[in-house]
């Protein structure tokens, strides 16, 4: 039991949350000292009207009331702006503060201000700490009875419950409510039964109410912020190892460059554009032997973590079985046999593979699925190489892939991409598309690899704009120089 009441009365805290209640904390003093400036409104006001003669407090106590009121205000609202708002304690003396502001107020003003002993009870919520709602309701509750024996007193209430005023009679008490009901002829113990039973009971009743109210929604506040935090904390976790992922992948594709420094035959560069921290798409390119080079490019179904899981098998598979010899064609029905020999996420890839013969320039290629290269000869202009496109790997057992050639002349340059490239999209809707891309490359069609994929890239990037963009996009150009002499 004991420890039950400790943890009811807890003030909500640990080191991984400290900073995100402190934060909440200082934002609830904000709400507060605009609480405390209405109030302050309001007290000037009660004054102005009781003055014109709308309510009927005599002057003397009306000027208590607000210079005390004022006072009240005046104080916790200078340390606010003192500390900028960021103290922990201010709560504390802000809340309690208002607390006897609208005490007073209650007093004098009874059936006037009926809801105004709420405001605190709410406002200490906001804290989301269920000990301080607790405490504050504690006070409110006191208050309350405090505050309804006061405007017996001096105050204004309804005796319309009382069977001798008639129906809507607002009295105010000038002489003490005893001597009030005895000019009234009332009898005076029962009258005051009524009051308690009319009157605060009732009153006590809701007020019970509001504050269980307002506890639950500070006790609810509390998890909420710690669920976030658990969120945050998983989030931030999540990003952590997508980061990590992130570097694994890029460090599994070749991104060195130059690529071959010792190599004048040829030059290649290649640049990989994830939607996501991680992603389906990748290229390789790697000598087979000191004549051969092989270039591959592909992109996997799907998006984020499983695709780029994907993409890092088949992509181990594509260059091990590369290395061990063959044609284009053989290879990828060796790694189409593999893949869909345990393929239970039932995902494919679009491969292109190409062996190029260094001191010919001739290429063997074989598409899986793949979208057409592009191939800058003769010093023209790029234009699509339309292969015949084999089915994709990992989508059915048993495919036979075929082998095609084209030859690379000196200054010849070669291009792959992904279909991220002619299916980004604008605001619009519209797509990037082919034409577009063949005039972003024709920008310079004579460039190094690395200039025609960067005027490619902004061809893209100025078609756009701000769209968010949901595909991967992968590029890939090879230059072929010479025949090494």
């Amino acid at each position: 039991m004991r420890e039950k009441l400790k943890s009811y009365f807890q003030i909500y805290e640990s080191e991984d949350t400290r900073k995100i209640f402190e934060k909440n904390e200082f934002q609830s003093n904000r709400l507060v000292s605009i609480v405390m400036i209405e109030s302050a409104i309001i007290l000037v006001i009660a004054w102005i009207l009781n003055m014109l003669g709308i309510f009927e407090i005599e002057a003397h106590r009306m000027n208590i009331l607000v210079i005390q009121g004022l006072l009240e205000i005046a104080v916790p609202y200078t340390l606010y702006k003192f500390f900028n708002g960021q103290k922990r304690w201010l709560k504390y003396v802000m809340v309690i503060a208002l607390l006897l502001v609208c005490t007073r107020l209650y007093s004098i003003l009874n059936y006037n201000v009926i809801l105004i002993m709420v405001i605190p009870i709410f406002l200490s919520s906001r804290y989301f700490s269920k000990g301080f709602t607790v405490i504050i309701s504690a006070i409110s509750m006191l208050s309350l009875g405090i505050a309804t024996v006061a405007t017996v007193f001096y105050g204004i209430i309804d005796l319309n419950f009382l069977p001798s005023p008639a129906d809507g009679t607002v009295i105010t008490v000038k002489n003490g409510l005893r001597a009030t009901l005895t000019a009234l002829g009332a009898d005076t113990s029962a009258s005051l039964s009524r009051v308690m039973l009319g009157n605060f009971f009732p009153r006590l009743l809701i007020f019970m109410i509001i504050d269980m109210i307002a506890v639950l929604i500070a006790e609810h506040g509390h998890n909420m912020v710690l669920e976030q935090s658990e969120i945050s904390k998983a989030s931030s976790i999540v990003k952590a190892e997508l980061n990590t992922a992130n570097q694994i992948q890029n460090s599994m594709v070749p991104n060195i460059f130059p690529a071959f420094p010792d190599r004048d035959e040829f030059e290649v560069y290649a640049k990989m554009y994830t939607a996501k921290e991680v992603g389906g798409d990748f290229y390789d390119y790697f000598l087979v032997d000191d004549n051969h080079l092989a270039l591959v490019i592909a992109d996997v179904s799907g998006k984020g973590v499983p695709a780029a899981l994907f993409m890092m098998a088949t992509k181990i598979l594509v260059k091990e079985r590369t290395l061990m010899g063959g044609t284009p064609a053989e290879i990828l029905e060796f790694v189409n046999e593999r893949i869909c020999s345990n393929n239970e996420a039932e995902m494919f890839v679009t491969v292109w593979l190409g062996i190029l013969e260094i001191n010919t320039g001739k290429v063997i290629a074989a598409n899986a699925g793949h979208e057409y290269p592009l191939i800058y000869k003769n010093g023209d202009k790029f234009e699509l190489i339309h292969d015949k496109h084999g089915f994709v790997i990992g989508g059915m057992d048993g495919i036979r892939y075929k082998n095609y050639e084209f030859k690379l002349d000196e200054g010849d340059t070669l291009f792959l991409y992904t279909d991220g490239v002619t299916e980004a999209n604008n605001e619009d809707e519209e797509l990037f598309g082919v034409e577009r891309m063949l005039n972003s490359a024709n920008t310079n069609p004579n460039a190094d690899p690395e200039e025609i994929i960067k005027n490619i890239k902004n061809g893209i990037d100025s078609f756009v704009g701000n769209t968010e963009r949901f595909d991967d996009f992968t590029m890939l150009c090879l230059k072929y120089q010479k025949s090494k002499s």
